[in-house]
């Protein structure tokens, strides 16, 4: 087996030795999986409910989650290239992603699902301050002095930027307007 990346089959360089592309089969079907995903969700952007002018205060429904998805979309499509960039500069990706995902990592996963489940009933200020609280501890911060004002000041900012500047509502959730 080969040590150097670059030696494996289809990973070689050119004909007079210059680096040839290289993409990655994996993040090619992930990207693959990613952007036919998005377009079903853009498509389905087609069909929300649109705003009279006379009414819409800023974007329609639909714009934000369009600007979303074509963002990602971008980013699928540049993840096959990363394998390039990597062994360009020595890193194989096998080598990388042969480890499991860590558990912290599927805690993670859990803790998101559950604040997008609990955004609805308990309100969007409520549960972000309750994610920005649970994923500092959950990773293993216990500096008081930073979680503080993280759980504080970051939850108001983001309503704040999203309510006031784009317009976006969020959920009330059983909190209704005492905080919004």
């Amino acid at each position: 087996m080969p040590s150097d990346p670059s030696d494996r089959a289809g990973h070689g360089g050119g004909a007079n030795g210059a680096s040839a592309l290289r993409v990655h089969p994996v993040d090619v079907v992930v990207s693959g999986v990613v952007l036919v995903l998005c377009a079903l969700l853009y498509w389905r952007t087609f069909y929300f409910d649109e705003v009279p002018s006379s009414l819409a205060q800023n974007v329609q429904p639909a714009t934000f989650p369009r600007l979303v998805l074509i963002c990602t979309m971008v980013f699928a499509l540049i993840l096959p290239f990363e394998q390039h960039r990597k062994l360009a500069r020595g890193i194989d990706l096998d080598a990388e992603r042969s480890e499991a995902l860590p558990g912290i990592t599927w805690a993670t996963m859990v803790a998101l699902l559950l604040f997008v489940a609990a955004l609805p009933t308990l309100g969007a200020l409520p549960a972000l301050a309750l994610i920005t609280l649970l994923l500092p501890l959950l990773w293993g911060e216990r500096r008081w002095k930073i979680i503080i004002p993280y759980v504080l000041l970051f939850p108001i900012s983001i309503l704040f930027l999203f309510a006031e500047v784009l317009e976006v509502t969020f959920p009330r959730g059983l909190t209704g307007g005492i905080f919004y």
